[in-house]
């Protein structure tokens, strides 16, 4: 997974193509959420936790998630998105993705 998160931006996150590992389909109707941790393990803070993926009508299994531009994030600082998904009984989802977020600058 690539990951490319700025300082003090808006920042889009999503779950691209939510499948069931037992069925073999699309998951559209699943509770997709996600928790940004510090190196430490602790909520990061400037957004409420967990923050909702919400389902992107007529795809398939694309869940779509803002983090916020007054997150508390600094640049070079290692960070964990931690992303669950419920859509029931056998089809839970939990992953953790680790990024560095940059500070934004001109050419």
């Amino acid at each position: 997974m690539t990951c490319l998160v700025y300082v003090d931006n808006t920042n889009l996150i999503e779950v691209v193509g939510l499948k069931s590992a037992v069925e073999g389909g699309f998951v559209n109707d699943a509770d997709v959420s996600v928790t940004v941790k510090d190196a430490s393990g602790t909520n990061v803070t400037g957004q409420t936790w967990p923050a909702t993926l919400a389902y992107v009508a007529s795809s398939d299994g694309v869940y779509r998630g803002i983090l916020e531009d007054d997150l508390a994030l600094v640049d070079g600082a290692q960070y964990v998105a931690v992303i669950d998904a419920d859509a029931g009984a056998n089809r839970i989802g939990h992953w953790e993705f680790a990024f560095t977020p940059k500070t934004r600058r001109g050419v």
